[in-house]
């Protein structure tokens, strides 16, 4: 960790835009860290297709903004992001809007199979090399985060959202060899220029995608993302201590060495639900993974994306036949209509995307979730 950092906090107030603009100059500008001539990568958090009000994904508004930023400096703004393995990168595009997001505000995508090359991890303790997508070897990053926390990692933020750069063969490695040591690791093979974290609408108790959103209003910014995500922690009242994987990076005596600029801590604090601790759902997690090895080699599919599929587990909607009035309200939020069979108060679970746009919308609250991880208020 760079022992004068700086991280900027500013509220977002009435233009979302300006208040990135603002974070990035206080933080040293972007102008400080990209070249004309330059590609630089975008690196959002798209973990699922749930829109960024629910405080899963990065606001479209901050992507936008940092993209303005590297083309006023004669950048190329890339978006580059892949979303969790029960979910595919073709849904969530679709379901979000991310290509016609891009294409809209001049804003290149890579979308579509990656090249992989093998790199070393200088120091790791999960890996000694991992493969990455070719392209971003090397590449100046701009990354995008999500304030979220996580029932497996505690926080997701700077750090943690470096996991989307990865392919699916190595996002299970993350999984089975443990997730905080693999993210320290990570540290070492990626080096993002500027980190802009979206502090708007946040996510709290059992995130990254199924929690409660909250709404922060805040936009944390700075070139060094172990102060960042320190920063972070002291925002929703989580001690840096207890994220693992910022303990084995930053050392004991680190948030003395972070300078903090625009928004005073205190002026802006909350604390968040954090998410309990689950010890069998932990051991569980990570033995899917482990088997996900050859159930994805012979059926060409991730397996939690095979059994989340079934409807049994994971967080999924379900119609409660006795407050259903039959409307077709979730239908017409629905990304895929036929998913559910409202005359018959079923969800056809091979079909249902969980981005949860039925439960949002109906009326009646006719829609539950279930699941272990699940939002406690719509």
């Amino acid at each position: 960790m760079d022992l004068n950092s700086v991280v900027a906090i500013t509220k977002a107030g009435p233009s979302v835009e300006a208040a990135v603009k603002k974070a990035v100059a206080l933080a040293g500008g972007m102008e400080s860290v990209v070249n004309r001539g330059e590609t630089i990568f975008l690196k959002p958090n798209f973990v699922a297709p749930r829109d960024s009000a629910t405080g899963a994904t990065t606001d479209f508004r901050i992507i936008r903004a940092a993209a303005e930023e590297v083309r006023r400096c004669g950048g190329k703004p890339v978006l580059f992001e892949t979303p969790a393995l029960e979910f595919s990168r073709d849904m969530v595009f679709d379901v979000l809007g991310v290509r016609d997001f891009a294409r809209e505000n001049g804003i290149g995508l890579i979308d579509g199979p990656d090249d992989l090359v093998d790199v070393p991890v200088a120091g790791g303790r999960a890996f000694t090399s991992i493969r990455i997508p070719r392209i971003i070897r090397g590449a100046k990053i701009i990354n995008l985060p999500k304030l979220k926390t996580h029932v497996s990692a505690t926080l997701t933020c700077s750090l943690k959202n470096l996991i989307g750069l990865l392919p699916a063969a190595e996002k299970r490695r993350v999984h089975t060899r443990g997730i905080h040591t693999s993210i320290a690791d990570l540290e070492h093979v990626f080096h993002p220029a500027m980190t802009i974290v979206d502090g708007l609408t946040c996510m709290e108790g059992d995130g990254p995608t199924y929690g409660d959103h909250v709404e922060l209003g805040l936009i944390i910014a700075g070139k060094d993302m172990v102060a960042v995500d320190i920063i972070c922690c002291r925002i929703i009242g989580l001690p840096w201590e207890n994220v693992g994987y910022l303990q084995r990076i930053a050392g004991r005596n680190a948030p003395a060495k972070i300078r903090l600029v625009g928004e005073s801590l205190e002026s802006v604090a909350r604390d968040f639900k954090i998410p309990r601790k689950r010890p069998l759902f932990q051991i569980a997690a990570a033995l899917l993974y482990v088997l996900d090895v050859p159930f994805s080699k012979i059926f060409s599919q991730p397996l939690p994306r095979f059994l989340y599929g079934t409807g049994y587990i994971g967080t999924n909607p379900r119609i409660i036949r006795a407050k259903c009035d039959q409307c077709g309200d979730c239908r017409k939020a629905c990304p895929v209509p036929d998913a559910l069979e409202v005359e018959t108060f079923r969800v056809k679970y091979r079909l249902c995307v969980r981005c949860l746009k039925c439960y949002e919308a109906c009326p009646r609250e006719a829609i539950a979730v279930k699941g272990v991880s699940r939002p406690e208020h719509r």
